[in-house]
């Protein structure tokens, strides 16, 4: 019990350990030590409110994240830690973690990891490891798979696969195998699971198939895929027949049938026998289960159907029928015969005997009659079978017992009438059997056929009777008719198809070659197949051997291939030559091999070959090379095979060489054919061959000598066979051997007929003679020192040079000293002649150590292995390594200078690359394998690399030219330029200047030319690409002038395309500054540019560009076409004074129009230099042009207005001062000339009036009327007019020189300059800068934006100077004169886009952040307005130091309270700037940055600050979250501030709204706060009244009924505070004169009045004792009939006690006059008071309550009337009584009417006042009525 509860404990404290931190961090800890593991998955699958089952994977996925970074930093000991704390597998894991890592090495860190653990262990499980990460690699990509099995793999990794159950795991392989495919999965299945899943997801055809492959197993398996092998190779056991069985519910015929072969019939089958037998039979397995039939009622389904026949079948047990012949007793005889016909066989003499006495006794019971009976015939054919049947005894039989009766028998009967039965013609003829069984009656065809033969030809018969059957060529082929068969097959495929193909000739060949191999034991058969190949055009070569050696070799012992059964043929062909060694099988070995070749081609028949290499004998080895022309890898492989193996070496080397001639066989071989004829019939041929199991010798051979290395017959010669080997006997003697000493000896012992000479010079001499290379080497072997002459001997017959070097030995006379010469010849000739490998094996079989082999083996391996790797390279390296150890020597040539012999093996190497190689590729291959081995660092004598490069430029003019390789290699050789100028002169161009340019030769004029050639090709290229071009080629622009010069003067180029050229022309010239030239003139080519433009049709015009000066292009476009140029400098840049243009042209009228129209454009897009231009050239000048040159001078005070002409005196004077708004009104959203308006010159003009400026001049306000005319005048160009007129005007109010003034491109030096001094219309100045200077919106708001947050910064810092203290600090700064606060319209109108000056003021806020974050040093973002900011603080920060200069220069620190107070003004400002616009993003970005700052306001305790955010913005609901802050925190009082009036109202409505909305609890004493600032009294008299009515409903709620209340202090003491609210709600509403709400006020103060006077009278009534005293409720009338109650009728005042509900006492009362008043005004109901007079004075008999009616109201006869018919009513129903009779008398006496109170009072029998009536003075007037006249005498008579 202690323990658990200790246990308890210990776990609540580590749950509450865990509280706060991480779920990450919590199962790292318990992974990493291994504890409180479960723990930790209960506290965390608690609070995710999930299964602790479902929560452990995320668990594990968390560790396994957690491990796999402990594995990326390789810890992998604490990695492997964590994985056993928590249970898991360290080997899978790391494992997969290795297969899945990107990191190769960090994978091979962990693999190590594993291996060095347990190596042992990881060699075996590694395999599986790997099988089953492949497993997981293919079920993540089946997804399918994945959700089905979510439940039992909810992780797929190796672990979580190696842990599932056997049989899980063999399902999912199943399912995996079908999802994907794999065939790799197939070893791996089990035919159970594969069974079952076939079955559960009814996949029929697979399991047809199953069934199927189970019966074919052992046939066919290559021709099935690996499932159906699988299939084959997997027993259907019985377990998986039944398990189908039970699953399968709608299994198709096919299965069904496949089951019953089995044996197994499913449950709707299982007592259907028809079934049974119908699918025993389609399956042909009725016998094999006889025994399964045997267990059914068949016999009696058989014979209650009359199949009486089927009953003698082996299914049907004998049992069976014996049980039926005893139950089925009216064919108990047929049964008897069936169990005897079963049980007894009728070939056996006893068993015939018993089937007979059988039939008797059947017949004797089936038959009444003993007549009929013995006379049957079945009896009697019994009788002659048990007797000696013959065909004698037949006929009597026939003709003397009842068998003629048997109709069969009726023929035969005939028969024996018509002859003897010993002739012949008694047997059956055609005729008959053509009658019986075809129903053709011949005789009677040959009556009616008219003389007609009756064949089988006849065309009549054959097409009635005959069935037609076309004959093929083979059918003649098997009758050994070839020739005709291949007659047939050539007249057949004409008719059918008119050609023959090869295709068809070789798919017949295929069928006959079948036909030879199936009937290989028919020779002649055979002979006609080969026969009618070899007619056809194959070659049977192959074939007739195939069947020689099948014919001769023993017959095959066992199954195999092809390959075996030749395998096996050799081994047979080796133990017939150990037979009989004198008998070599020639033909069979020769057949052998033309099959091994043809079967796999470097695959040969190694048997022989290794038993003659087995007892070293190497001459019949050697005789079997060259006969049958073996390839020596072929020796190679029988190396091992020798008994003794030098032997093998050494042969290996002796025919290790190529022979003359080699290269070009090679090539031979490497390229066959291209003629499609030749092609098609080999391929053909080849592939029938292949079909027979036959090959093609000649073919093979080519195809074997392709693949292997050398040949023998090709090595030892190409001329006619010699024999060698008699050569060699002849050749030798036992002379001593003779040394060669100098080069004549060599050649007098090589030619001349000097006596015999010993073995060796023999050798040699029948080498040269016979063309026999290999002698050469025996006599190597012979004679040492003549080693070297037998090289040279053996390295020219071999490349065929021996001629050659008789010539040039005899020309040089055989010198000595030209020996070396000789050598060299010879091995360059070899080189040339593509002899390299004759030249590497003359090396390498004489002088092996030679280092010159290196350079002969890269040699031979670039031309004829085609290798260029690096191990070719090494090769070359090497070479050049000895040459720089002086190692490399040559035969017969003594010592080699180095430079000499890098001379000549860089000959070498160039003769190799001019004569060894048949394409570029291999040439470019060749140099840059070269280059690639670093040559070029070892001599500098050649530059392959730049030899490589021109390669790869002009390789294919190289051989096309003539061009010398050896020249080429030097970089200055004229070979170069011979090259480039052939390739000019082919019109190679692009070839021409790459080399050109790798060779640093001038390129102009293979450009030019190349551009000229296109030209006159009518080919013209786009500008640019002659531009480019010229930039890639670094040419003079110049050429391409005056390419576009000739172009354009060209006849073909008119029109729009010459205009083109030549504006092309032009811009060059602009763009390369190409003016002056003496080579073109610019002028002239502008002009004529113009010209043509001039002269083009109206509907080409569209298409053009406008040609543009290049200041307007290179100047103006960068400056925003903003004019900065004087008058003068504009004509000196556009050469007025220097234009010289000869042979001018008239313009018509039209040219003047289109040249007028294009000046102008020119003057809107403000290129006014080139417009200058045009006028000078043209000498024609638009009015437009006109005004701007004379504004322009008029500005710059060039001329004046005194020197205008009259024209245009008469032109200014029509303006009219209409025209100066487009120049001086403000507008919004409009781009204007000016922003000068009429209100902001007011508002600027107040703002200046007290300061005393000097107003600009008369000339100069008179000259600025001037150009605002000449402004407005314009059509064209009136930016350029504007840029002058805004110029000159914000020169003129600033003071300065009007040429300054537009000459200063920086802006804000203006604006600057606008602000620091004291100018008239500063903010019309500032506007025309920014017009005139076109600043982007982007830039007049980030302008705006720095001088406003500039204003608003600079008086947050203390100025030490008492001149600039402003009079307020805490006051923004003013902006030109301007109060940024007040006059913040202004400004607006000054920002085109106030959003985007919005947002430059938000990034001012965001600087201010930054700026914040900097002062504490903390990381921040350095912007553009940061540094603005940063700057503006710290000017303004630095205090000015007075003289004495003691204040130090440190800049002021802002406070946050300033930044804070910054931040806001700019919220402030940004927020009008979006609300101008209209712009929600901006205000609500506002209002974003706005929430953000309140609550670190609220945390500074800023509440003055929040105040002004709230009220600037003034967007109140949006903004309550200030509200809250300044409640919370008690600082309400500071909303009730001094404000404007228009802030007021706004305020006042928020703090409303807010109370009501946020604060209906709370707030009312704000609300009163803010209502009594505001003096807002209808407010406060509605909370009044809010309050008293929630105090009403308070005592509602404590009363005992709906119109009774509990009286105590308690309720007084509420009802006093109600009718005190109501008395001050009264007092607020007629402070506020609504006097309406004032009067129902006061009603509801009197209601309340009552209610206390009520409550108060019936606590003084009460009794002594304690007890509860309920009044009449007047607070709580919801009705008028509530309200008639009360008016109408007793009040009842209940006393009882409290601690039992006794009544004590009962009180009633009523209510008086003046409290029915007070009711009907409080609740707006009319009082009835006929009703209430009734109610209360007369029923109730309230005596008082008359008096105090006639106290406060006026009575009238109608109420005391209605009354009386109340009371009427009432007597009707009640008793009456005579005090309620007086109290009505005194009600009627009342009437002022005489006659409606006689009448009344006559009704009610008032006689006193009837009496009264009639005595006094009105009697008169009732006599004279009617009504009197009758009411009197019924009075009387009563």
């Amino acid at each position: 019990m202690h323990s658990a509860q200790a246990q308890a404990q210990a776990r609540d404290k580590i749950f509450k350990s865990w509280s706060g931190i991480s779920e990450v961090t919590i199962i790292k800890e318990v992974a990493t030590k291994g504890e409180n593991i479960a723990l930790c998955m209960e506290f965390w699958a608690k609070k995710r409110k999930i299964p602790i089952s479902e929560y452990c994977h995320i668990f594990y996925d968390v560790v396994q994240a957690y491990v796999q970074r402990l594995l990326s930093e390789r810890l992998v000991c604490k990695a492997e830690d964590v994985i056993r704390n928590v249970d898991r597998d360290v080997k899978c894991f790391f494992f997969q973690f290795a297969c899945e890592c990107q990191d190769e090495d960090l994978s091979e860190f962990v693999l190590d990891h594993l291996r060095n653990r347990e190596p042992l262990m990881y060699e075996q499980e590694a395999p599986v490891l790997a099988y089953h990460w492949s497993l997981v690699q293919q079920l993540r990509e089946c997804d399918s798979l994945l959700a089905k099995h979510r439940v039992q793999l909810p992780r797929v990794n190796i672990e979580a696969l190696m842990t599932l159950p056997e049989e899980a795991l063999q399902l999912l392989l199943v399912e995996l195998y079908f999802a994907n495919g794999n065939e790799s999965l197939l070893g791996s299945l089990s035919k159970e699971m594969v069974w079952q899943h076939l079955v559960d997801s009814n996949q029929l055809e697979k399991l047809q198939r199953w069934c199927s492959c189970q019966e074919g197993a052992a046939s066919n398996q290559e021709t099935l895929s690996p499932l159906e092998q699988g299939f084959a190779s997997w027993k259907i056991d019985a377990t998986m027949y039944e398990y189908a069985l039970e699953q399968l519910q709608q299994p198709s015929e096919v299965l069904r049938n496949f089951f019953a072969r089995a044996g197994y019939f499913f449950k709707d089958e299982t007592n259907d026998i028809p079934t049974q037998v119908r699918r025993l039979c389609t399956m042909q397995c009725l016998g094999k289960h006889a025994d399964l039939l045997s267990r059914q009622p068949l016999a009696k389904y058989l014979l209650d159907r009359g199949l009486h026949s089927l009953l003698l079948m082996d299914c049907v047990p004998v049992a069976s029928l014996e049980h039926l012949a005893g139950s089925e007793t009216h064919q108990e005889a047929l049964l008897n015969l069936i169990v005897d016909l079963k049980t007894n066989s009728l070939a056996e003499n006893e068993g015939f005997e018993l089937i007979s006495k059988s039939v008797q006794t059947y017949l004797e019971k089936t038959h009444d009659m003993a007549d009929s009976f013995q006379g049957h015939p079945l009896l009697t054919f019994y009788d002659f079978l048990g007797q000696e049947p013959s065909v004698r005894s037949l006929e009597g039989f026939l003709t003397s017992t009842s068998l003629g009766r048997v109709p069969y028998l009726k023929s035969l009967t005939s028969r024996f009438d018509h002859g003897p039965t010993s002739s012949i013609s008694g047997l059956p003829t055609a005729h008959d059997l053509f009658l019986k069984f075809k129903h053709i009656d011949l005789p009677l065809l040959n009556a009616a056929g008219h003389g007609e033969l009756v064949s089988f030809s006849n065309p009549r018969l054959c097409q009635r009777y005959a069935r037609k059957s076309q004959l093929n060529y083979t059918h003649y082929l098997k009758q050994q008719r070839s020739a005709y068969a291949v007659y047939y097959l050539i007249t057949e495929q004409l008719q059918l198809y008119g050609q023959i193909t090869k295709t068809q000739l070789f798919h017949a060949c295929e069928t006959v070659t079948q036909i030879a191999l199936q009937y290989a034991g028919d020779e002649e058969l055979v002979t006609h197949c080969v026969a009618c190949c070899e007619m056809l055009g194959f070659d049977t070569q192959t074939l007739r051997s195939f069947l020689l050696l099948q014919r001769k070799m023993p017959e095959r012992r066992g199954g195999g291939s092809y390959s075996d059964l030749l395998a096996e043929w050799d081994r047979d062909l080796v133990q017939q030559l150990d037979t009989d060694t004198k008998q070599f099988p020639l033909e069979l070995y020769q057949a052998l091999m033309r099959l091994a070749v043809r079967d796999t081609p470097g695959r040969l028949p190694v048997a022989l070959l290794e038993y003659y290499a087995s007892k070293n004998d190497w001459w019949h080895l050697l005789l079997l090379f060259q006969y049958f022309d073996l390839p020596l890898s072929e020796l190679k492989k029988l190396l091992p095979h020798f008994k003794s193996s030098p032997l093998g070496v050494h042969l290996l080397r002796a025919l290790s060489y190529e022979s003359i001639g080699d290269r070009q066989h090679k090539r031979n071989f490497q390229r066959p054919p291209r003629r499609s004829g030749e092609t098609q019939t080999n391929s053909s041929q080849e592939t029938m061959t292949n079909s027979s199991h036959s090959s093609n010798q000649d073919t093979s051979m080519q195809q074997l000598q392709r693949n292997t290395d050398q040949s023998l017959c090709t090595l030892l010669t190409h001329t006619a066979r010699q024999d060698l080997f008699a050569i060699i006997l002849c050749s030798t003697n036992n002379l001593p051997d003779e040394a060669i000493a100098t080069t004549a000896q060599f050649l007098d012992m090589m030619l001349g007929s000097t006596p015999p000479h010993c073995s060796s010079i023999n050798l040699l001499r029948h080498c040269i003679r016979q063309d026999l290379p290999v002698l050469a080497v025996l006599a190597a072997t012979l004679s040492e020192q003549n080693r070297d002459w037998c090289w040279l001997v053996w390295l020219a017959v071999a490349s065929n040079q021996w001629n050659h070097l008789l010539k040039e030995a005899t020309a040089t006379k055989a010198r000595e000293e030209n020996r070396m010469e000789w050598v060299w010849s010879v091995i360059r000739g070899a080189v040339a002649g593509g002899q390299v490998n004759a030249l590497l094996h003359s090396l390498e079989i004489f002088h092996p150590e030679c280092k010159f082999t290196h350079l002969c083996r890269f040699l031979q391996l670039t031309a004829h292995q085609e290798d260029f790797s690096d191990a070719t390279i090494v090769e070359l390296r090497q070479f050049f390594c000895s040459w720089s150890q002086d190692a490399v020597t040559l035969p017969l040539c003594g010592s080699l200078p180095r430079k000499q012999v890098m001379q000549r093996s860089i000959g070498l190497l160039i003769i190799q690359l001019q004569s060894n190689f048949d394409c570029i590729l291999q040439q470019q291959r060749f140099l840059d394998c070269i280059c690639r081995s670093d040559v070029g660092d070892i001599c500098d004598l050649l530059d392959f690399c730049l030899l490589h490069k021109v390669f790869g430029v002009a390789a294919t003019w190289l051989r096309e030219l003539d061009i010398d390789l050896e020249q080429l290699v030097k970089r200055d050789s004229s070979e170069y330029r011979r090259l480039v100028d052939a390739l000019t002169e082919a019109r190679a161009y692009e070839e021409a200047l790459q080399l050109a340019t790798l060779l640093q030769l001038p390129l102009s004029d293979i450009v030019y030319g190349k551009w000229l050639a296109e030209l006159e090709g009518g080919v013209l290229r786009p500008h640019q690409e002659y531009e480019r071009e010229i930039q890639q080629h670094a040419l003079p622009p110049a050429i391409l002038v005056n390419f576009l010069l000739q172009a354009a003067s060209s006849a073909g180029q008119v029109g729009l395309r010459r205009y083109e050229l030549l504006q092309s022309a032009l811009g060059v010239i602009k763009q390369h500054h190409l003016f002056p030239n003496e080579s073109f003139d610019r002028d002239q080519i502008e002009y004529d540019m113009v010209l043509c433009y001039l002269q083009l049709p109206e509907d080409q015009l569209g298409q053009l560009t406008i040609y543009h000066s290049e200041y307007y292009e290179q100047i103006m476009l960068q400056e925003r076409c903003v004019l900065y140029k004087s008058f003068s400098e504009l004509k000196e840049l556009a050469g007025i004074d220097d234009l010289s243009i000869s042979g001018k042209t008239t313009l018509t009228s039209e040219m003047e129009t289109r040249l007028d129209t294009l000046l102008n454009n020119l003057l809107d897009k403000s290129d006014i230099v080139e417009a200058l231009r045009l006028q000078e050239l043209f000498e024609f000048r638009p009015n437009d042009l006109r005004f701007i040159v004379f504004a322009m001078a008029l500005a710059e005070g060039m001329t004046s207005i005194s020197n205008l002409s009259s024209k245009e005196r008469q032109l200014l004077g029509e303006i009219e001062k209409s025209a100066f708004p487009k120049f001086n009104r403000i507008t919004l959203n409009q781009n204007v000339m000016t922003r000068w308006g009429s209100d902001l010159s007011d508002t600027c003009s107040d703002s200046v009036a007290l300061e005393f400026e000097e107003i600009p001049s008369k000339e100069k306000q008179q000259t600025l009327d001037t150009l605002l005319g000449i402004g407005s005048k314009l059509k064209y160009g009136v930016e350029l007019g504007r840029r002058i007129v805004l110029a000159y005007r914000a020169a003129m109010y600033l003071d300065k020189e009007y040429l300054d003034v537009l000459r200063t491109k920086d802006a804000g030096v203006l604006l600057k300059s606008a602000a620091g001094e004291d100018c008239l219309q500063r903010l019309l100045v500032v506007s025309d800068i920014q017009i005139s200077t076109r600043m982007t919106p982007k830039e007049i708001a980030e302008s705006l934006a720095l001088e406003l947050t500039t204003c608003i910064v600079r008086p947050r810092f203390y100025i030490f100077n008492a001149k600039d203290q402003p009079r307020n600090a805490l006051r923004n700064s003013d902006l030109w004169g301007h109060s940024i606060d007040r006059d913040f319209h202004l400004f607006l109108e000054l920002a085109p886009n106030t959003t985007i000056l919005g947002n430059c003021l938000l990034e001012y806020c965001d600087a201010l952040k930054a700026y914040r974050r900097y002062q504490n040093g903390q990381m921040f973002e350095e912007t553009e307005a940061f540094e603005r900011l940063s700057g503006i603080i710290t000017q303004y920060g630095l205090p000015t130091p007075p003289p004495t200069g003691t204040i130090s220069g440190i800049p002021q620190v802002l406070s946050h309270k300033k930044q804070n107070q910054i931040y806001v003004e700019l919220l402030i400002k940004a927020h009008l700037c979006f609300v101008h616009e209209c712009s929600m993003e901006g205000i609500v970005s506002v209002l974003q940055k706005a929430k953000a700052l309140n609550g670190q306001l609220a945390k500074a305790k800023s509440w003055s600050l929040i105040v002004r955010m709230l009220i600037g913005i003034a967007r109140y609901r949006e903004m309550f979250y200030c509200f809250d802050a300044l409640i919370d925190n008690e600082q309400f009082e500071s909303l009730l501030g001094q404000f404007d009036e228009d802030q007021k109202s706004g305020l006042r409505q928020a703090i409303l709204s807010y109370i009501k909305e946020y604060q209906p609890q709370n707030g009312k004493e704000l609300l009163r706060l803010a209502a009594l600032h505001f003096l807002m009294y209808k407010e406060l008299a509605e909370m009044w009244t809010e309050e008293a009515q929630d105090i009403v409903n308070k005592i509602q709620s404590m009363a005992e009924q709906s119109n009774k209340l509990r009286c105590s202090a308690q309720v007084q003491t509420l009802l006093q505070q109600a009718l005190e609210n109501y008395t001050h709600a009264t007092e607020n509403y007629l402070l506020d004169n609504k006097l309406l709400l004032a009067q129902q006020s006061v009603s509801r103060a009197e209601l309340m009045a009552m209610q206390l006077d009520l409550c108060s009278k019936a606590l003084e009534k009460r009794h002594n004792h304690n007890a509860n005293l309920l009044c009449v409720s007047v607070i709580g009338v919801r009705t008028r009939e509530q309200f008639r109650e009360l008016v109408n009728t007793h009040l009842r005042c209940v006393v009882f006690l409290p601690t039992k509900p006794i009544i004590i006492s009962i009180h009633l009362t009523t209510f008086s006059v003046p409290q029915t008043l007070i009711l009907s005004r409080a609740y707006n109901y009319d009082v009835n008071w006929s009703e209430a007079l009734l109610s209360q004075f007369v029923l109730l008999q309230v005596s008082n309550y008359l008096q105090e009616y006639l106290c406060h109201q006026r009575i009238n006869d109608d109420v005391i009337e209605q009354a009386v018919k109340g009371y009427l009513l009432h007597a009707q129903s009640n008793a009456t009584n005579a005090k309620q009779e007086e109290s009505l008398a005194q009600l009627v006496e009342l009437i002022k009417s005489v006659i409606l109170k006689y009448k009344l009072a006559s009704i009610l029998g008032l006689k006193p006042i009837v009496m009264s009536l009639i005595n006094d003075s009105p009697v008169h007037y009732l006599r004279d009525t009617n009504f009197g006249r009758s009411e009197f005498h019924t009075s009387g008579d009563t």
